[in-house]
């Protein structure tokens, strides 16, 4: 989800954000113990105006560790485990316009994923990049411009999991399901579902018989909303940590809501404009 006007095209800026994901190979290698099924969302780079601004606003936030990077930028790592990557969004350049969460999900074979992309008249941002031993990565963005991290995952694993400040689930907002879903079925080779949430149906992209993400039709009203992907990280308290957001200068989009999937969420802005999702930890289990 893009609430202001982004016109992704600097691959410097998306060289960097990847970067910023594998940094630290010190750590010790350690072989995943399964391979994530494809459309599995394993994190996401934060591409700010402010990344120090973010990284202080994230740690006070979520507890995360970051480590900084010699370009400016941040390792983002929750309880041991990479998760994310901050990169500096440089302000000469005039083609991304304002801060984001770009969300990486998983692909089986990255190659013919980005074959499906050109097939499918999309468009390739940064072509496959090696980075360590934490797999490929590639930036696209699908027919309707909405921008997602590729991950061919490698032997180091980037860290999920379900307490205070992981990542639990993530969302395409989209104009239109059904180009998304021959898409997505073609690009990353995930099916798409519907969950019945009391008479309304809330869309899935599954595989292995297992909801990964959801899709949401952007409402009318919402103009100002833009295709693209958007994150959830989970909290023990949504209450407390929407008045620290606003206690640390950030913005409560839209308060506490109940989500499609039954679940207590509200949209956030941090300080330099990036917006994702709280999800409040047992209110639901569909976003998990």
């Amino acid at each position: 989800m893009r609430i202001h006007t982004t016109n992704l095209k600097s691959v410097a800026i998306i060289t960097a954000a990847i970067t910023a994901v594998a940094l630290s190979s010190a750590l010790p290698a350690n072989a995943q113990q399964a391979r994530p099924a494809a459309g599995t969302f394993l994190g996401g780079v934060l591409i700010s105006d402010d990344a120090a601004a973010a990284s202080e606003f994230y740690a006070a936030i979520f507890g995360w560790d970051m480590e900084q990077a010699k370009d400016g930028g941040f390792a983002v790592r929750h309880r041991g485990e990479m998760i994310a990557g901050i990169s500096p969004l440089d302000a000469s350049n005039e083609e991304v316009e304002e801060s984001f969460w770009l969300v990486g999900i998983t692909v089986e074979d990255l190659d013919a994923s980005l074959a499906a992309v050109r097939k499918g008249n999309a468009t390739i941002y940064e072509d496959a990049h090696r980075v360590s031993e934490y797999g490929r990565f590639a930036v696209i963005a699908d027919r309707q411009k909405a921008p997602v991290l590729l991950i061919e995952p490698g032997m180091k694993a980037l860290g999920r999991g379900r307490d205070h400040g992981s990542w639990v689930w993530a969302e395409l907002w989209t104009n239109d399901i059904a180009d998304a879903v021959a898409f997505y079925q073609d690009v990353v080779g995930i099916d798409h579902d519907t969950i019945d949430r009391g008479g309304a149906d809330y869309h899935v992209f599954s595989s292995r018989e297992k909801p990964r993400t959801g899709i949401v039709v952007i409402p009318p009203e919402l103009e100002r909303v833009e295709p693209g992907w958007a994150p959830y990280v989970a909290v023990s308290d949504l209450g407390a940590t929407l008045a620290k957001v606003k206690e640390l200068g950030g913005r409560v989009v839209f308060g506490e809501t109940e989500h499609p999937a039954a679940a207590h969420v509200a949209l956030i802005m941090d300080p330099s404009g990036a917006v994702l999702f709280l999800y409040q930890i047992g209110s639901g289990g569909g976003a998990q």
